[in-house]
């Protein structure tokens, strides 16, 4: 349906074709500042939303399939894989009609900024705060005051989800101070210093204009762009820092200089390290170089310095994985190719080993990661234990349901696993690693990410586990209704308990996956894991709300919701949201 102000792609019409349009050359001088595969298309209908635009372009460019599109009102950047992409589409877009409006369309001009441009003249330089005060703002407060602040956090959160489920019209809340029994004690992580498995630097220049390897410093919205070195931030780890001091060392020696996102020059990016006891892989990311030979150059050098046994004795690290991206644009997708070492490293949890690719998610806190698996696994409801938290019955809401234990359900037809979102399938088989020789239990994991499925599935077959653990390759909603067809033999989703574990993105699932949770009857109990808990809460909504024409399926409750510290030191925490039907 559209209304009198919104446009179809029937609206868009060929016109005339402009070739009179000013093109960047060497003669006007901007042929240094022209991104080759981005595209400036202007004079576009200011009422025209951002959707109806990518539709719009979509039957414009036909078969030229666009990258990133940035779309602001009257015009739009568009990025696409390869010039000759950009040139095609130039030659498609450009004089295009739109409601009277023809659009123009050219390579677009880099913007130069002024890195350290000051907002007025003769004001003082932007304020540096040390790494210590932007990575671990919680540093200084003893770690019982930091678990207590995480505490009183989860309170403010947790009134916010009471709001919000009120609001819904949404039953057997009771008062909101019965509504926070449900809420538990934040649980602490072994580990405080030093835990980081994983951390990103930048490789960029500090505000004196040297070069730098650590945490950016400036927003790029205030136009400041500028590093700080990482001293004095305790979440990491020693190994890490003396890596750190030697790429500092080696990109100077280099003679290539860090990469300038302001004037598009420059070379280095970006330096990754992931660490696991012995294991530590580094990827640096680079802008690509015009000489093919000079990168093999850098690349070999690389490789002589960083896999030196002689690392180990006299600069105190050691690396075993070295890869290598190149990367034009933020936006690009990721690219690693292996350089020297091993393709893989390792990291042990709850007597399971999983292999580490380059773009593998990992919690960052393996000691703190088992803490959390071990309590997602309770709420779950898998092991022998029968101490499964019941329900908190609200003073003035009506009786909360028992939920089931599995002493409770006919053993002969098992409990099935859903992990949602199963990344490499560490959860999964973490939870069931203590428990398949002695229940009926099976996994099937679904994942969007090929290359993690095929880590998953490895996984599983290095701990013996690939019986019973199944892993997919697609969207949750599209898996939920073939599921039947993927569990192991013995096991009905009709009869057979279903728990599922959903544990989203930062910012949270799409609606259709929540959805497809309320859709699948059979599943009783899901256990929402949320790093960003206020980002959750309108997921959390949508499960609990009242069943409709759009919310098919019984809505969940929550039942309970516990706080784990995943990142001491910082503000950010785990929650683990228990929902039972």
């Amino acid at each position: 349906m559209t209304t009198e102000n919104e446009v179809t792609t029937d609206d868009v019409v060929p016109a005339a074709n402009t070739d009179n349009q000013e093109k960047p050359t060497e003669e006007n001088g901007n042929a240094a500042a022209i991104d080759l595969d981005r595209v400036h298309i202007k004079n576009i209908p200011s009422f025209i939303g951002f959707k109806q635009f990518k539709k719009i372009l979509e039957k414009i460019l036909g078969d030229v399939k666009s990258k990133k599109v940035r779309h602001m009102s009257d015009y739009a950047y568009v990025t696409f894989d390869t010039p000759e992409d950009a040139q095609k589409a130039i030659k498609l877009i450009d004089g295009y009609e739109i409601k009277k409006c023809i659009l123009s369309a050219h390579l677009a001009a880099t913007e130069v900024k002024n890195l350290r441009a000051a907002n007025h003249e003769n004001t003082q330089p932007a304020e540096q705060k040390t790494a210590r005060e932007s990575v671990t703002p919680l540093a200084n407060e003893p770690y019982e005051k930091q678990l207590e602040l995480k505490q009183a956090n989860s309170v403010k959160v947790m009134d916010k989800l009471y709001t919000q489920l009120n609001q819904n019209k949404i039953t057997g809340l009771g008062k909101q101070v019965d509504f926070r029994k449900r809420l538990q004690t934040i649980l602490p992580s072994p580990k405080i210093k030093e835990y980081r498995n994983k951390c990103e630097f930048t490789i960029g220049q500090d505000l004196n204009g040297e070069v730098c390897v650590g945490f950016v410093g400036g927003r790029f919205a205030k136009n400041q762009h500028f590093v700080i070195p990482p001293v004095d931030v305790e979440i990491v780890s020693t190994q890490m820092m003396a890596i750190v001091k030697d790429v500092h060392d080696f990109v100077k020696e280099s003679g290539l200089s860090p990469f300038n996102e302001f004037e598009r020059k420059g070379f280095w990016r970006l330096l990754t390290i992931r660490e696991f006891g012995g294991d530590v892989m580094l990827i640096f990311t680079v802008f690509p170089l015009e000489e093919a030979e000079k990168t093999k150059e850098v690349q070999q050098i690389l490789q002589d310095r960083f896999l030196a046994s002689s690392t180990f004795t006299e600069k105190r690290y050691r690396i075993c994985s070295i890869y290598w991206q190149e990367m034009v644009h933020i936006s690009d997708a990721p690219n690693f190719k292996h350089i020297a070492g091993t393709p893989y490293i390792y990291e042990s949890l709850l007597d399971c080993r999983f292999r580490v690719s380059p773009p593998a998610f990992f919690q960052t806190n393996s000691q703190a990661a088992s803490v959390l698996y071990s309590t997602i696994g309770e709420l779950c409801g898998l092991n022998d234990k029968e101490d499964v938290a019941e329900p908190i019955a609200d003073s003035d809401g009506p009786p909360a349901a028992k939920i089931p234990k599995i002493s409770d359900e006919p053993e002969d037809h098992g409990t099935v696993l859903l992990d949602i979102c199963c990344g490499t399938g560490t959860i999964s088989q973490c939870l069931l690693k203590p428990i398949e020789q002695t229940r009926k239990v099976c996994c099937v994991g679904i994942e969007m990410i090929v290359e993690a499925v095929e880590d998953a599935k490895q996984n599983a077959v290095q701990n013996k586990m690939e019986k019973c653990c199944k892993y997919i390759a697609g969207k949750a909603e599209d898996t939920f209704r073939s599921m039947r067809y993927h569990l192991p033999a013995g096991f009905d989703l009709r009869k057979s308990r279903v728990v599922g574990v959903l544990d989203p993105p930062r910012a949270g699932m799409h609606e259709k996956v929540i959805l497809a949770c309320r859709e699948m009857e059979t599943m009783k109990r899901l256990v929402f894991v949320s790093c960003e808990p206020n980002a959750a809460i309108q997921n959390i909504v949508n499960l609990c709300r009242p069943e409709s024409r759009k919310y098919t399926g019984d809505a969940f409750s929550v039942t309970r919701v516990q706080p784990v510290d995943m990142f001491p030191q910082t503000n950010h925490m785990e929650w683990i949201i228990q929902l039972d039907r």
